[in-house]
């Protein structure tokens, strides 16, 4: 059920017995009471790799309705009905590699799914055959309702980069919200979800992202990658602007930061794990969806 590098970090919090437990709910199908709730979804995350394996997230926004479940096994994404911005790499990296991972997660309600898997592309309809399916907790969401704008806002522009700008170490440091992106050593893809009260994200004096590892499921399937493949991806989202930055790169694990600072910036865990950016992008007017937020996840660290 857990690959290598899974079980190795869940042994060192010694938590393989709440794992065993917990991991009944991984299987390679879709249970039917997550088939309504995906299709309900406006928005999905999507983790993918480049040509050159660099591992990338990507925020895909459409109409209900522009992601199909058809079976237990498979569900389909209509990438002529995604608004979202055409020119995310995610298209190019579909053409590359055929494994991605998904997040369906609906922030009004804390509600979240993860499938991952195979996927073929005919007619601009993306297919995805599931390995892993698998429901997570509410914790760390922080809510917000979506809006429709049908307002037109321009069309999507992007710059890129190798080194974050002060502007950009701003926009990181006041984020609540954060997806990331990892790759097994089987190349099996996945997208995950991290938040937190503003200031969560941290900046390192040599400019590496810090992120605390608040406790979970005990899966440790994102941990567990950056142990077998330290190539990862970050996204993050503007909710208020409309524009996204994404940034791809090297995680590293941090175990034993038992500082009194630490151990209250990490919920308990003394647990952080690194993020070094090779590149990012920013993409204004990514999407034509309006935000309302709602407030903080009861769960996160003071």
């Amino acid at each position: 059920m857990y690959h290598k590098g899974e079980r190795k970090i869940q042994e060192l919090t010694e938590e393989v017995n709440i794992a065993d437990a917990n991991g009944r709910v991984i299987t390679d199908s879709i249970v039917p009471g997550a088939i309504k709730f995906i299709e309900n979804q406006s928005m999905t995350i999507v983790s993918s790799v480049d040509d050159e394996q660099n591992v990338w997230v990507s925020i895909l926004s459409g109409p209900y309705g522009f992601i199909n479940v058809g079976g237990h096994n498979k569900l389909s994404i209509n990438l002529k009905q995604v608004t979202s911005s055409k020119l995310d790499i995610f298209y190019n990296n579909i053409l590359t590699s055929n494994q991605i991972g998904t997040l369906f997660i609906e922030l009004a309600t804390r509600r979240r799914f993860r499938i991952n898997g195979k996927i073929t592309i005919d007619d601009d309809v993306v297919s995805l055959n599931v390995l892993e399916a698998y429901p997570n907790c509410p914790k760390y969401i922080q809510q917000r309702k979506i809006i429709k704008n049908n307002t037109v806002k321009g069309q999507s522009e992007q710059i890129s980069g190798e080194t974050l700008s002060d502007e950009l170490k701003e926009w990181i440091k006041s984020s609540d919200t954060l997806f990331v992106g990892s790759q097994s050593s089987n190349q099996l893809m996945d997208a995950s979800h991290r938040g937190g009260n503003p200031g969560f994200v941290k900046i390192t004096d040599t400019g590496a992202i810090k992120i605390p590892d608040y406790s979970g499921n005990s899966l440790y399937n994102t941990l567990g990658n950056f142990v077998q493949n330290e190539r990862a991806g970050l996204l993050f989202v503007d909710f208020k602007e409309n524009k996204t930055l994404q940034l791809t790169g090297e995680a590293s694990i941090l175990f034993n930061q038992n500082s009194e600072e630490d151990l209250k910036h990490t919920g308990g865990t003394g647990r952080y794990w690194t993020f070094e950016t090779l590149r990012w992008t920013v993409t204004q007017n990514q999407n034509n969806t309006n935000w309302e937020f709602n407030g903080y996840s009861p769960f996160n660290p003071k």
